[in-house]
C-alpha cells in the first residue's frame, strides 16, 4: 500500500469533527516527517496542535486505537505522581530515600534523595537485569549497589523508579492499597488519563519504570497537560506544568525528572550510549530546535514530544528501528532534514 493512502492531514479536522487549528504547522512538512518515521519503524504519528488533532498516519495493520507500549514514557507519569504528592505535603522531593529505604542508612546510599532516584543520578548501579529476574521487582530495587556517588554521575535504568516504587508502598500501600492504586488516585483519575493496561512482574506489582500501555490519544493528552501552567489546589486541575519536571542536572543537563530536555550535554560530562539508552548518544534531541522542547522516550522509538511555543504535542508508536529524533523533527518543523542529528 502507498504511503499516500495510508496519510491523513485533517486541514479542516472535518473527520475529527474539531474547527480548524489556528497554528502554522506546514501540511506539508507533516508529510515528510511522516514518510521518515514510517521509513524508520514508524506505526502510529499523531500530532496535535493547540490541542487539537491536525494529523494523523497509521501503518497498514494498525489501528489508530490500539493501545501501544510506551516503555521508559511510563517514567514521566511517575514523576508527576511524585511532585502531586509533594505538593499536597505528602513527601519531599528533596528529602532522603533512607528515611523509607531503612536499609540505605548505613552505607553510602544514605544521602540519596527522591529528586536523585528520579532524575537517574542516583548512582545506583543501572544493569536492570538485576532487577528484572525478580519476582518483586520493587523489592529488588532496594538491593543494588551504588556505582558513583550519589548525584556526580546520570545512570539511565529502572533502579531509580523502582526504589522510589517501594518508597510509595511503604509510605502509602497501607490496607492493600497497592502502587497503582497510589498512581491512579493521584494522578490518572484526576486527570482523567487512560491507561488501557500495565506490565507486571511476577509478584503482581506494575511496572513503575516501564509498564504502561496506551493509545496514541491519551499520551497525546498527558503531553497537553504537562505542557501548560499548574493551578492551585482549589481551582479545577486541568494541568500539571510543573516547572521542576524540566530542570536539567548538573550530572545531565538533558534529563529533567521522567523528561528528556533539549540541551546539549558539556563535553566533560558526555557518556556512552550504554548510560544513555534509549535516548541520545551525548547530543541533543534536536540540535538547533526549540529550547523548550521536551520529550518522553521509551524503548523501540516510542515518543512523546511536547514543544509549549509550538502548541505542538507529537505521539510516535513504532517498533525498533534506526532513527533520529532532531531529523524527524527537523522535517516536522522545517521541512529539512537535520545535518547534525544522530541516527540509532
Amino acid at each position: 500500500m502507498a504511503l499516500g493512502t495510508c496519510l491523513l492531514f485533517l486541514s479542516a479536522l472535518t473527520v475529527a469533527g474539531l474547527p480548524p487549528s489556528t497554528g502554522d504547522l506546514d501540511p506539508t512538512n507533516c508529510l515528510s516527517a511522516a514518510a521518515y518515521s514510517r521509513a524508520h519503524g514508524g506505526e502510529i504519528l499523531r500530532i496535535e496542535e493547540a490541542g487539537r488533532l491536525v494529523y494523523q498516519d497509521v501503518a497498514p495493520g494498525c489501528s489508530a486505537d490500539d493501545a501501544h507500549k510506551i516503555y521508559s514514557g511510563t517514567k514521566s507519569f511517575i514523576a508527576v505522581t511524585a511532585l502531586l504528592l509533594a505538593q499536597q505535603g505528602k513527601l519531599s522531593l528533596d528529602e532522603r530515600a533512607s528515611d523509607t529505604l531503612t536499609e540505605w542508612q548505613n552505607d553510602a546510599r544514605r544521602t540519596i534523595t527522591i529528586d536523585q532516584l528520579l532524575s537517574q543520578t542516583s548512582g545506583l548501579d543501572p544493569d536492570g537485569d538485576r532487577i528484572y529476574s525478580s519476582a518483586d521487582q520493587l523489592a529488588a530495587a532496594v538491593h543494588m549497589s551504588l556505582v558513583s556517588p550519589p548525584g556526580t554521575r546520570f545512570h539511565y535504568g529502572a533502579a531509580g523508579y523502582q526504589a522510589f516504587g517501594e518508597i510509595l508502598r511503604r509510605k502509602f500501600g497501607h490496607g492493600g492499597t497497592s502502587v497503582e492504586d497510589i498512581v491512579t488516585h493521584v494522578l490518572l483519575d484526576p486527570y482523567d488519563l487512560d491507561v488501557a493496561s500495565w506490565k507486571r512482574d511476577d509478584a503482581g506489582n506494575v511496572l513503575i519504570h516501564a509498564g504502561m500501555l496506551m493509545t496514541a490519544e491519551a499520551w497525546a493528552k498527558f503531553g497537553l497537560l504537562v505542557s501548560r501552567p499548574v493551578h492551585t489546589p482549589e481551582d479545577t486541575p486541568h494541568a500539571l506544568g510543573f516547572p521542576r519536571l524540566f530542570v536539567g542536572h548538573a550530572a545531565n543537563p538533558a534529563y529533567g525528572l521522567g523528561f528528556w530536555l533539549n540541551a546539549p550535554q558539556p563535553p566533560h560530562a558526555r557518556q556512552s550510549i550504554v548510560d544513555l539508552q534509549p535516548a541520545i548518544d551525548g547530543d541533543q534531541l534536536y540540535p538547533g530546535g526549540p529550547s523548550d522542547l521536551f520529550a518522553a522516550i521509551g524503548t523501540g522509538k516510542q515518543r512523546l514530544y511536547v514543544i509549549p511555543s509550538r502548541q505542538l504535542v507529537i505521539v510516535r508508536f513504532a517498533h525498533e528501528a534506526p532513527f533520529s529524533d532532531g531529523d524527524f523533527l527537523s522535517r516536522l518543523l522545517t521541512g529539512r532534514a537535520q545535518p547534525d542529528a544522530r541516527t540509532h
